[in-house]
């Protein structure tokens, strides 16, 4: 009974690794915390958005990119895509709230937000090349208007998005 007893003690005061993974440490160089936008963009059976496709706030989802030339831009990115990457336009409806918005990405890629045809500034940017799950995230400024994004210079032909509130 003692041992049974002495089990259990140790075993609740033992760190958690068994209860939950922790991030891996090439995710400490995010500048923010982006647990929550890992565990969206880690979900499995994510939907999948074409592009021209519409994404929700909060809702992760698959966007399947297409070649730069067959992508119609509202505005011409501000990076040139690169030479075999891929590219896709989303739109995205007007904020629950105007604030600050992330967006995170599983992957490399250049990201225009474009309101009222006009494309916004970012406000923040980070990036970690070995964390499994999300490879970017930038914080933009978002009014009370649907917002275009333009997501380009992608080495696969696929990329996780989340865009949710700051």
């Amino acid at each position: 009974m003692r041992r049974n007893t002495a089990l259990l003690l140790l075993f609740c005061a033992a760190p958690a690794p068994l209860a939950h993974a922790e991030a891996p440490p090439a995710c400490a160089a995010f500048r923010w915390d982006v647990g929550r936008d890992r565990a969206a963009l880690a979900a499995d059976a994510l939907p999948a958005i074409e592009n021209g496709g519409a994404l929700s706030f909060g809702q992760a989802a698959r966007v399947r990119l297409a070649s730069p030339d067959s992508v119609h831009f509202l505005l011409p990115p501000e990076r040139a895509p690169r030479p075999q990457s891929y590219a896709a336009v989303i739109e995205l409806p007007p904020p629950p709230a105007p604030g600050l918005y992330r967006i995170s990405l599983s992957e490399g890629a250049w990201v225009d937000a474009i309101q009222n045809g006009a494309a916004l500034k970012v406000k923040a940017f980070t990036a970690a090349h070995d964390c499994p799950k999300i490879r970017k995230s930038l914080k933009f400024m978002l009014s009370a208007s649907k917002t275009t994004l333009q997501i380009s210079n992608v080495a696969a032909k696929e990329i996780a998005v989340v865009v949710s509130p700051d």
